[in-house]
């Protein structure tokens, strides 16, 4: 194998962004369309319920096309070498020595399935976090000591330090946490070994 063919990359999964992204656009022209029914031109009384139901529709759905679209924009994915496993956000990428990992399992993340990632040492590990996109969301992630607090309080409360909704990369949450597994093993790169 060649160095290249040794990172393997986990893209974000697209496609269920694209499916959601769909469905939202066909729901906001049919919240407008409530929303214009409840107005009922040509009669002199209007039908809140459909107003209302018209313009909570079209706040909701196009506030979810925007989070949809960014999350589509945002450079989530995962990159796989022989030394380390790197995590790519939209405020850091961190890379971690698959010997700082203690464990890899499958757990609730944002209540839903996600592979969860327990570290031996969680202050060595965030020395691999470099830091970018900092005008982001109040709540991310932009330091060093913000990580590693977050990391801490995450393991206190859940059992593991950092979690990675099933839904976000292209590979589920069992899938991502087995190919973690033999990442940290060394088998990805075995002879006749095909990474899945």
């Amino acid at each position: 194998m060649t160095e290249k063919q040794e990172t393997i990359v986990v893209e974000k999964n697209r496609k269920r962004a694209l499916w959601a992204l769909a469905i939202v656009s066909f729901m906001l022209p049919v919240s407008i369309w409530l929303l214009l029914l409840g107005f009922q031109p040509g009669r002199p009384e209007m039908s809140w319920a459909m107003m209302t139901f018209g313009a909570v529709g079209l706040v909701a759905f196009a506030g979810s096309a925007l989070a949809i679209i960014r999350t589509m924009r945002a450079p989530w994915r995962l990159e796989l070498s022989r030394a380390h496993l790197t995590i790519h956000a939209p405020t850091y990428d961190l890379a971690i020595g698959w010997d700082q990992i203690l464990g890899i399992g499958v757990d609730k993340v944002d209540h839903r399935l996600g592979c969860v990632l327990a570290f031996e040492e969680v202050a060595a590990v965030v020395q691999g976090a470099s830091f970018h996109n900092r005008k982001s969301r109040p709540n991310a992630v932009t330091s060093t000591a913000a990580m590693q607090a977050r990391m801490e309080e995450n393991y206190d409360q859940t059992g593991y330090h950092f979690g990675i909704p099933g839904r976000l990369l292209e590979l589920p949450a069992e899938a991502l946490a087995e190919l973690l597994s033999k990442g940290r093993t060394g088998k990805l790169w075995q002879e006749g070994e095909e990474p899945q």
